[in-house]
């Protein structure tokens, strides 16, 4: 994995942690954001970037999800460019563009919807509920809440879902429906907490400090929104904070405390002005005046409402700008409305008439349709009896060739008989008759040494010959699998010349391994273990007294050549096609008389290609053999 995504993933990590604080959060986004490269891990880090400072400050919220959803759109990345859709959509709604806000809300849902992103598709609708509510069309923006709550419960989505019962009660207490409003809070509360989200268990408690002052219980207003203002403050949420200050100054002010009022409203004008919230700045330049004008301090009373008037008729015009482009969007989504039912008319009544021409168009092909299927039955007869001829001719060729496979099988059983009664036989007899000279009577210490050395060479010979057996019986009846590794060719060759030191002694034979130190290949040591005992044995067995063996090996491009190169009398060349051929099975003793089975070539011959190598021979009678093998080097089997 390379190191800049393991830090990414590691930041990642250490921003979900919970004591990771709001202002630490922002800080490493922006850190993670300046250091990625602009590919779809940058549009994710942008969007989370949105999420964490949209209630905090709206401008850069705006200038991240401006971002966001452009680099998205570049990279053709739809998952992320409608989660930078329904972000800027909630900017542009806490910015008061509420008519830009609705269209790309709605561009938002439509893609959210071709995705079947059921949890975008909530939180659009909830960008939608809200334009609709500071429309004061409360009834709509209830109806697109609930929707968005029974989109977000399908997935357990707790934030949303807190979120819709949040903004449901607001709305009711817009309608002064005070019960509904405590109600809807009150569970919005319970799942806030639950989904652990700070701001959402601070906007409930609001809510619920709402209806508390709305039924005059300023004091248990107060209470509420206290626990809202030190959660916003604990969060750095500047949108929470200022919604809350305008509040406490409004029960202040009830409660005719009027010093802890203008205190309160003070520092909600310097939150809104730092930040643009021209709404609560509005609220708080309204509330300013009463109080003063309460106060009997006419001055500040009218700078105030100086400061209001102004204010609000800038607002009032922007307001009003903003309703007529709603207006304008509503009548133009009406009208493609329109505009759909009057084409859907339109062709259900094409329809009706393309239905009557059809009828007779039916009966005209029923009738080309009956005797085209007559036509095909007789087709299908005479194709489905060409089949079964061919069925039976491609049956008649399997049945020869399983016969070729029984004919094969069968001489295999015949060979492997053959020599068991034959060539294995003839070796136990001559145990058989060593044995009983040895248990006669009357040899002497020299004569039994002399018998013991001869039999320990006969038994070593059975033995390997019963080895070999074994193991081709075992290839022909149930096949082998090889276990490769990586194995040093210089070591496993060491070791079976010395299986064969004895011998070699006998005959004053030179056995020289050049293989170089640390010639390492890729296949089961077993099998090449294998390879070389038989090898190193038939170069033994034909080679003639003070005779020479030589092992050598080297690169052949992705491969090794593995040779063994004896001086010993060689192969007759209308024997060498024989040698690995199971068919011309054929045995000849070697040159002090050994014997053998002349399988051991044969066994050679499938451990090598089971290790995906080969072998080869050259011989001339007289001049000695050569044996040469090939197999994958290690590092061509790395690379495959």
């Amino acid at each position: 994995m390379p190191l800049k995504t393991i830090l990414l993933v590691g930041a990642l990590t250490a921003l979900a942690l919970p004591g990771f604080s709001q202002t630490g959060k922002v800080d490493s986004l922006e850190s993670l954001v300046r250091s990625v490269p602009s590919d779809t891990t940058k549009v994710w880090l942008l969007n989370q970037l949105v999420d964490a400072v949209r209630e905090k400050d709206n401008n850069k919220a705006f200038t991240y999800a401006q971002q966001a959803a452009e680099l998205a759109e570049l990279l053709n990345y739809k998952n992320g460019y409608a989660l930078s859709l329904e972000n800027l959509g909630w900017v542009l709604y806490r910015r008061g563009d509420f008519s830009k806000s609705l269209a790309v809300s709605t561009e938002a849902l439509k893609l959210n919807e071709s995705l079947k992103n059921t949890r975008g598709i909530a939180r659009c609708l909830i960008n939608i509920a809200a334009i609709n509510y500071e429309q004061k069309r409360f009834d709509d923006a209830i109806r697109f809440f609930k929707n968005a709550y029974a989109m977000a419960y399908k997935t357990h989505d707790l934030k949303t879902m807190a979120r819709c019962y949040n903004n449901i009660a607001y709305t009711f207490k817009g309608l002064n429906k005070l019960d509904s409003a405590a109600f809807f809070a009150g569970k919005a509360l319970v799942l806030g907490k639950e989904a652990k989200e700070g701001y959402l268990v601070a906007f409930s408690q609001r809510t619920l400090g709402d209806v508390a002052f709305n039924r005059n219980h300023s004091k248990e207003a107060l209470e509420k929104y206290f626990m809202c203002y030190d959660m916003a403050i604990s969060l750095d949420n500047t949108f929470l904070k200022s919604s809350v200050l305008h509040r406490i100054a409004k029960s202040y002010h009830a409660m005719k405390q009027y010093d802890e009022a203008l205190n309160y409203l003070h520092d909600n004008i310097a939150v809104a002005k730092t930040y643009g919230f021209k709404d609560e700045l509005e609220r708080a330049y309204k509330l300013l005046s009463e109080i003063y004008f309460g106060l009997n301090d006419l001055k500040q009373a009218y700078h105030y409402q100086s400061l209001y008037v102004a204010l609000h008729d800038s607002l009032y015009d922007q307001r009003g700008q903003e309703q007529i482009a709603m207006m304008q969007i509503r009548f133009e989504t009406e009208m493609k409305q329109a505009q759909i039912e009057l084409l859907t008319k339109d062709a259900e009544l094409k329809e009706k008439d393309l239905n009557r021409k059809q009828v007779w168009i039916y009966f005209y092909v029923g009738c080309l349709t009956l005797l085209c299927v007559l036509a095909f039955v007789f087709y299908y007869n005479n194709r489905h009896n060409r089949n079964a001829r061919i069925s039976l001719q491609q049956k008649n060729r399997e049945i020869q060739h399983q016969t070729l496979q029984l004919r094969n099988l069968n001489s295999t059983k015949d060979k492997l008989f053959s020599i068991i009664s034959h060539d294995l036989r003839s070796p136990v007899a001559s145990l058989k008759a060593l044995m009983e000279i040895v248990n006669t009577a009357g040899l002497t210490q020299d004569e039994f040494v002399e018998i013991t050395k001869v039999l320990k060479r006969n038994l070593d010979s059975v033995y390997d010959d019963l080895d070999n057996l074994l193991l081709w019986a075992q290839t022909q009846l149930r096949g082998i699998n090889a276990a490769p590794e990586s194995i040093d060719l210089r070591a496993i060759a060491d070791e079976k010349i010395n299986l064969f030191a004895e011998q070699a002694e006998k005959k004053k034979l030179k056995i020289s391994n050049l293989i170089p130190e640390g010639f390492v290949i890729h296949a089961d040591k077993n099998h090449i273990g294998l390879v070389f005992r038989n090898l190193i044995a038939n170069a033994v067995k034909f080679n003639r007294t003070q005779g020479e063996i030589k092992i050598t090996a080297r690169e052949a491009g992705d491969e090794c050549e593995v040779s063994i190169i004896d001086t010993g009398i060689g192969i007759r060349e209308a024997d060498l096609g024989k040698l690995f051929d199971p068919a011309t099975h054929f045995t000849t003793p070697g040159t002090h008389k050994e014997k053998g089975m002349g399988i051991g070539l044969l066994l050679t011959k499938e451990f090598l290609e089971k290790n995906q190598g080969s072998i080869r021979v050259s011989s001339k009678a007289g001049s000695g053999t050569t044996f040469t093998f090939s197999l994958k080097t290690v590092r061509q089997s790395v690379e495959v």
